[in-house]
C-alpha cells in the first residue's frame, strides 16, 4: 500500500518506524526525509536517547551509544524489509546499520519538529539535523465553549490539568489529592479529563470537562500540570505559562527533566509518591516570578517561530 501510494511523489516524509520508506524512495529515484516526533534518531553526545525513559546524563560516549536502539529495531525488521526489497521492489538485499541514515547512496535528511529553544547546549546535530520549530495547527478558529469561558473568567486564573489519553493508576486517589492540593494552595482548576478516569462531583473549584483546545485554554491558565507528551508540551511552551510535569512513559521523563533544567517547570512529579501537601507546594511554584518570567520569554520565542512554514521551505529544497 505504501509503495502504491508513493507513485508519482516527489518526496517521501516518513516516521522512522516506517521501515521500507527509504527503499521505496530508492526505487522511485526520489529523496526521503526522516521526521521523528522526538529527537531519538541521530546519535549525539549531549543527552541519551529520550525513548530510553531515562533522565540521567550518561556521559558523551554512553549517551551516543543509546541511539543504537534504532539500529536494533532495524535488525528485528531487516528480513521483512529485504523480502520487500527483493520481491516487490527488485532491489538487492541491504545490511542493517546505516538504514536510518542512508538511502540510494545519499544521506537521509532528518527533521525534528522541535524548537531549538529547548536545546541551548546541543552542538552535535550541526548540519545533520534540522529543527524548524514546533508544528502547530492554525488556532485562529479555536475557542473555548461557553461553560469553560465562564468558569475561567469567574475568578483568578486556574491551574489547567491535562493527562491527554493516559489513564491514571488511581484516578479516585489522585482526584482527591488534587482537590486537597487546590484547597491548600488556594487555587482553582480546569481539568481536561481525557482518559484519566477522574471525576469531580460537587466541586465548585474544579471545572472537569472532556477536553478543550490547548491553544485557547493554556494562555488563560495560571500554570499547567500535564504528562509531558510532546504535543501538550509544545502548546504549554507556546502559552508562556509555568508548568508541572508528571511523566508516565517513553520520552515524557526526558521532557520533564529538561523543562526543570531550563527553569520552565518544577521538579518532575511521581504519581506513586505524590501527596496533596507536596502537590500544593508544587502549585505554589506557579507564583514564582523567576519561573513566570522564563516561561513568558520562551513562550514569545516559540510563538514567533513558524515551524510548519520553515519545514515546508526546507523540504522544497531537499
Amino acid at each position: 500500500q505504501f509503495y502504491k501510494a508513493a507513485q508519482g511523489s516527489d518526496l517521501i516524509v516518513y516516521h522512522p518506524k516506517a521501515f521500507g520508506a527509504p527503499d521505496i524512495a530508492e526505487t522511485l529515484g526520489i529523496r526521503c526525509v526522516n521526521l521523528p516526533p522526538i529527537p531519538a534518531t541521530y546519535p549525539i553526545t549531549e543527552f541519551p536517547n529520550p525513548a530510553l525513559v531515562t533522565t540521567r546524563n550518561l556521559g558523551p560516549r554512553l549517551n551516543k551509544l543509546t541511539y543504537t536502539l534504532m539500529k536494533q529495531a532495524e535488525s528485528a525488521s531487516i528480513k521483512e524489509v529485504n523480502d520487500f526489497r527483493v520481491k516487490t521492489l527488485g532491489l538487492p538485499k541491504r545490511k542493517t546499520g546505516a538504514y536510518t541514515y542512508v538511502a540510494g547512496g545519499r544521506e537521509i535528511p532528518i527533521v525534528y519538529p522541535l524548537s531549538t529553544q529547548l536545546f541551548p547546549d546541543v552542538t552535535s546535530w550541526q548540519d545533520k539535523v534540522y529543527l524548524p520549530g514546533f508544528f502547530f495547527l492554525d488556532g485562529a478558529a479555536e475557542s473555548l465553549d461557553p461553560q469553560a469561558r465562564e468558569f475561567v473568567e469567574a475568578g483568578s486564573p486556574p491551574v489547567v490539568v491535562s493527562f491527554s489519553s493516559l489513564p491514571l493508576k488511581d484516578p479516585a486517589g489522585f482526584g482527591q489529592m488534587l482537590r486537597d492540593a487546590l484547597q491548600r494552595s488556594g487555587n482553582r482548576a480546569v481539568v481536561l479529563l481525557g482518559s484519566s478516569g477522574m471525576s469531580f462531583p460537587h466541586c465548585p473549584e474544579i471545572l472537569a470537562i472532556p477536553g478543550a483546545p490547548h491553544s485557547a485554554l493554556f494562555p488563560l491558565a495560571k500554570g499547567i500540570l500535564h504528562h509531558g507528551g510532546i504535543g501538550t508540551l509544545a502548546a504549554a511552551l507556546k502559552s508562556g505559562k509555568p508548568q508541572l510535569i508528571m511523566p508516565f512513559a517513553v520520552d515524557q521523563p526526558f521532557w520533564a527533566a529538561q523543562m526543570y533544567r531550563l527553569g520552565l517547570a518544577g521538579a518532575p512529579l511521581d504519581e506513586k509518591k505524590l501527596t496533596g501537601e507536596a502537590l500544593a507546594q508544587a502549585f505554589l511554584q506557579f507564583d514564582s516570578n523567576e519561573m513566570i518570567s522564563k516561561a513568558a520569554e520562551i513562550g514569545r520565542a516559540v510563538a514567533a517561530e513558524d515551524g510548519t512554514g520553515a519545514a515546508l521551505a526546507y523540504l522544497e529544497n531537499v
